[in-house]
Parts: C-alpha cells; structure tokens; sequence
C-alpha cells in the first residue's frame, strides 16, 4: 500500500477531536497533506487545524510553521489559544527536516537563508541545501489545504482565505512561526501585504559574519509596526544578544524598546519585541528547553490548573498586530 493510498484510507472523522478553545469547545482536525493533494509525497506527518464555531469569527487566518523536525501537531494549545480568539487556525506541516540555520552558517553569502527558504516556501530550485518540488513546497501544502477544508466543511468559512483563482488572501492572514518557522512567516510578511508577523525565537543570524540574513534590510510589503517578536533570556539555540541586534538589524529598534514581559505586564507599552526568562516545563530534563519554552506544548509552562503561563502574551501578540 503507498503513502498516499494509506493515507487516504483514513476516514475523515478519525481525525477530529473536540478540544478545550477558549470560552467554548472548537474542533481540532489531524489531516495527513497527502490526503489533500496526493503529489505530496515528503514530510508526511499531518496539519493541526483548529475552528471553534461557537465564537464570534474574525474572518483572520492565524498560519503557523512549527520549527525544524517539529510536527505541525506539537502547537496545539497556542492554536487552541487563537481558535478560542475567533482565528480560522492552521498549523502547516511543510519541508522542515533541514535546519536553514545551520546550512547557512558556513555559506560565504548571507542571501543563503533567502535562497533556502524561498525553495522550501515556493518549490522552485533556489538552493542546493534543500530540494523541495512545486507540489512539495508549503504554498501548494497551504492552497490544497484550504480548498480541502472548503469542500469538507463548507460551512465554516475557509474559503474566504483563498481568491477565485485559488491564491491565499494573505491580507486575512496573520502569520507565526517557531524558530526556523518564524522566518517563513517573516519572509512572507516581507513578500505580501498581510495582517502582521510573528516570530517566536527566530532569526536568520550568521554568527561567524555576525550580520543578519540579506533579505531581512529589503523593504517589505506588510507594515514594519505588524512584525513582533519574543525571544527567552536563556535560549541555546538562538542567543539573545545577537537576538536583539537581529532585531535592530530588522528595523524593529525604531518602532520601541525590548520590554521584559516578567517586569512589565500586558499590554507591555504596546512593544514589538519583547523577553522573557520564565522556566520552561519539565525542568527535570538534564537540559532545559527554553528554546521551545515559548510556544510548543511540551516545553510550554504550565500554571497549577494546567493553562499556559504566557497565555497573555500569546493573546497580545494575536491582537496587537491587528490594531497596527
């Protein structure tokens, strides 16, 4: 039996779950990308999907990329978080097995993180770290997904985020990602107009050149207010020091100051780039992961009851932007 025709076999309603989101249960859907458009062959693993009908809808599209070798599937309860916002929520499983960070620290150019991402977004041969075909590429996994859910479940307005011609209507997408993630959504903002960014310990930073990524300084199509970023004091992966001048370098330095969110609460002086160094979950682990502390669920702190200690801070970073 192949991928596709495994795939395929699933019934529809397997992959549904009723889930906790926000002030009324949503409903949460696994759907594998072959099951969409079989000439989806790589990274197999499925999209988490999230609708909560029983608030009122923003006619906004929060797009999500999880970060490298990570499952679309490991964000729900920030998915949840906006789903319960009144969000359409997608958390789009793409080509993300190679780390753009670390095939582009020992490239000479800094158009390197472009090149690469550009193949992982659109399919079209950029960059020899990475193959990634049209069919392949997160555009076609993002289009084929849409027009799944229209015909699925037509009733609940996912059709409103593709033109006629079946091109994503990225004015009602507010876009997010993780780490390697939160660069797709940066370029995107760069490339069209959209309802903001956000970026959850992400940069395109080459410490042995300690500049930034080139397509950063480009000018953009979505307003530089709509782009926000958080980073955690004690990330490995992603240091803060050159964190923040990867945010200078952005331009986010003559919107507001960095604002410590542990010092000052939400609304935080309405800043786009903000810290934390709250304990990440599981500290009984022999290496914290404050990398993954910010938005994925195993890492994300919990309070006594089992709610997200940053839910404030993710309900901020999904309604500043709007405001922009």
């Amino acid at each position: 039996m192949t991928l596709a025709s495994r795939h395929t076999a699933i019934p529809v309603l397997a992959v549904l779950v009723f889930l906790w989101a926000g002030p009324a249960f949503g409903r949460g859907y696994l759907i594998f990308p072959a099951e969409t458009d079989p000439a989806i062959t790589s990274a197999p693993h499925e999209h988490y999907v999230v609708h909560n009908p029983w608030v009122v809808n923003r006619g906004v599209l929060f797009l999500f990329f999880p970060g490298t070798s990570s499952r679309a599937s490991n964000y729900k309860m920030l998915c949840e978080t906006a789903a319960g916002q009144g969000f359409h929520v997608i958390s789009l499983q793409y080509v993300n097995d190679v780390s753009v960070n670390a095939k582009c620290a020992r490239s000479r150019s800094l158009d390197c993180y472009e090149d690469m991402r550009r193949e992982i977004l659109f399919g079209t041969n950029f960059s020899p770290h990475v193959s990634v075909s049209p069919a392949n590429s997160a555009e076609n996994r993002l289009v084929k997904l849409l027009q799944y859910l229209a015909g699925q479940y037509p009733m609940d307005g996912w059709d409103q985020y593709l033109t006629a011609h079946d091109v994503p209507r990225w004015s009602r997408i507010l876009l997010g990602g993780h780490s390697q993630g939160g660069g797709h959504a940066a370029m995107l903002g760069k490339y069209y107009s959209t309802a903001g960014v956000i970026m959850f310990a992400s940069m395109d930073y080459s410490f042995q050149q300690d500049k930034a990524g080139g397509w950063i300084h480009a000018n953009g199509n979505t307003r530089l207010e709509r782009f926000f970023a958080v980073a955690h004091t004690e990330d490995r992966t992603m240091p803060i020091a050159p964190m923040r001048k990867y945010w200078n370098a952005f331009g986010l330095k003559d919107i507001a100051p960095v604002v410590n969110i542990d010092v000052t609460g939400r609304p935080y002086a309405h800043s786009n780039t903000l810290i934390t160094s709250i304990k990440p979950a599981q500290l009984d682990r022999v290496k914290s992961n404050y990398h993954n502390a910010l938005c994925m669920d195993a890492d994300t702190p919990l309070s006594g009851d089992g709610k997200p200690l940053l839910h404030n801070l993710w309900l901020y970073l999904l309604h500043e932007p709007l405001t922009r």
